[in-house]
């Protein structure tokens, strides 16, 4: 809805304006910033920046993976990011063209990231140079994935303190699943944008000055440390998984053991109480005045008995 102008006027001063028309041609740097753009504006950017059509929808109607990629003279750059959702980690496509003297960025919905730069470039504390604000912004999307690392590194290392025979298992592990579902989620923007810096260090796009290299290695290094913080978050909670399974397998597997006990007890019982039960005309036993006190008796002499020799062979 909103297009924006940012160019160095004769004087070297950062003039702002939304008024395209006031950009004078020969300005030594402009960046121009877009959010949805309407079509009017895609007619403008397509036509008098030059942007091809797909480059335009990826920032704002699909969710192209990142990349760059140039044109066949090779001064034109073009390169997609991803930031990040704070409700539900997911990812927002960030579109940003480099030419030699312009940048232009292209996005769904406002980025505050890019209102930093603009306050920062406009102050003088970052110079009108289009690779290196593309670094910069690179840089700090880079840095705001920390903040969702590090939440779900201190929601896991939570967990580890918790008692795993709490009466909240149930719900601990469905924190577990939850927290999982995050790490998935965070790699799926992670890891391409991992693998899309690296595309960039072993080009040549950012290499013509050694400040340019240091950055784009500090970027890769703040992406690899995220991706490895990840990595030990889901094995934690692979061992959280293993240790609640081995904790109620331990649980089944003793209740097994004590109805074995009572069914080795009862068995015999059962087999006299059946005996004596069968209903045959001459059995003398049956009709003893003592029968009824020696079974008891015999019943209870072998319950003791089975209850030593269980005890003797420490199966309980």
């Amino acid at each position: 809805m909103t297009l924006t102008c940012m160019y160095q006027d004769e004087n070297n001063q950062i003039i702002t304006t939304s008024h395209l028309d006031k950009v004078p041609k020969n300005s030594g740097f402009v960046w121009y910033d877009c959010t949805q753009p309407t079509k009017e504006e895609k007619e403008y950017l397509q036509n008098d920046l030059n942007l091809d059509q797909n480059e335009v929808a990826s920032s704002i109607y699909t969710l192209g993976h990142p990349d760059i990629y140039h044109n066949a003279e090779e001064d034109i750059k073009h390169i997609v990011v991803h930031t990040l959702d704070t409700k539900d980690f997911s990812a927002r496509p960030l579109n940003i063209t480099i030419t030699e003297n312009s940048l232009v960025t292209i996005h769904q919905s406002k980025i505050a990231l890019i209102d930093y730069l603009q306050e920062s470039l406009e102050k003088g504390s970052i110079k009108p140079d289009a690779e290196m604000i593309t670094l910069k912004l690179l840089h700090k999307i880079i840095e705001s994935y920390f903040a969702y690392v590090g939440e779900i590194e201190e929601e896991v290392f939570n967990l580890e303190y918790q008692n795993v025979d709490s009466d909240r298992n149930k719900k601990m592990m469905k924190e577990v699943y939850d927290i999982r579902a995050e790490i998935i989620k965070l790699k799926r923007v992670i890891l391409p944008m991992e693998q899309l810096v690296e595309t960039i260090q072993t080009s040549n796009h950012f290499n013509e000055s050694q400040h340019k290299k240091r950055l784009v290695h500090r970027i890769l290094n703040q992406l690899k440390h995220q991706t490895a913080t990840l990595k030990a978050c889901e094995e934690l909670t692979d061992e959280i998984k293993d240790n609640n399974e081995s904790y109620h397998s331990s649980r089944i597997n003793s209740v097994i053991n004590v109805l074995t006990i009572l069914s080795s007890i009862f068995f015999p019982l059962t087999l006299l109480t059946g005996w004596f039960g069968m209903n045959f005309t001459n059995m003398p036993e049956l009709h003893w005045k003592y029968s009824y006190f020696v079974f008891i008796g015999i019943t209870f002499v072998l319950s003791i008995a089975l209850i030593v020799l269980f005890k003797k062979k420490r199966w309980f």
